[in-house]
């Protein structure tokens, strides 16, 4: 199968990022929101038979994650970006897996702006969540771009908002994007969820190639994903006429 730019695949990341090496497509940056390997559901709703009831596949799989880090530093071209999500329970070891390969510059601290639900008994609540930035080589910023600092104040989606329960808000990868990629670069996100990476890189105008495993999450996700698509065609139609 010969893959394409703009294109969200139901299928392994690690099938996906090998078929990309094979045919020699490499991306300009990589933004992620792997599994945080600490088997997570919520168990805060009435109705248990919600799909965010159920555990995220390969929430307790940290082979995974050591597997696809070296393909993500393969398939990312010379001088460029890493930004990998993750939460406080696991940052050790997703760090020393990265800097296996790249160089880790920062680890950003997103104040999500209110506290998770967690242990309400026994456990304070968690307002913030960690993402690794890492270069292969040295990725400077846009010129014109700030020097913002390493604490990202962005608020989560409400429940009603998300497709996804871990879903990231497009703001903060707009941010992300806008720092290190101009329009028509290619953009990679190996775990796709609610396709939110590539609704925030088709709304800037830069390309975009994803995987998700979950044919449940790749339905919903690639409708919003399609819902966005055509809302802005409409629109761009709209200005020409």
């Amino acid at each position: 199968m010969t893959l394409d730019r703009n294109h969200v695949y139901n299928l392994n990341c690690l099938d996906g990022i090998r078929q990309m090496i094979a045919q020699d497509m490499r991306v300009d940056c990589v933004i992620t929101d792997p599994p945080y390997l600490i088997n997570y559901k919520t168990n805060n709703r009435a109705d248990k038979s919600h799909k965010f009831c159920k555990p995220i596949q390969n929430d307790d799989n940290p082979q995974l994650i050591i597997d696809v880090i070296p393909l993500l530093y393969d398939v990312l071209k010379d001088n460029s970006p890493l930004y990998m999500f993750c939460g406080s329970d696991k940052v050790d070891f997703f760090k020393a897996e990265i800097e296996k390969y790249f160089t880790v510059k920062n680890i950003i601290v997103w104040d999500k702006g209110a506290p998770t639900m967690g242990d309400l008994g026994a456990q304070y609540g968690k307002n913030y969540e960690f993402i690794i930035y890492a270069n292969k080589g040295r990725a400077p910023f846009m010129d014109g771009m700030p020097r913002y600092g390493d604490i990202w104040k962005f608020n989560r989606l409400s429940e009603k908002e998300r497709i996804h329960q871990n879903q990231k808000p497009t703001d903060l990868l707009s941010r992300i994007i806008r720092q290190h990629t101009r329009e028509g670069d290619l953009i990679l996100d190996a775990f796709a969820g609610s396709c939110s990476t590539p609704v925030a890189a088709y709304r800037l105008q830069r390309d975009y190639i994803a995987f998700e495993i979950s044919p449940t999450e790749y339905a919903d996700g690639t409708q919003w994903l399609d819902s966005v698509r055509s809302q802005v065609s409409i629109f761009d139609l709209l200005q020409q006429n």
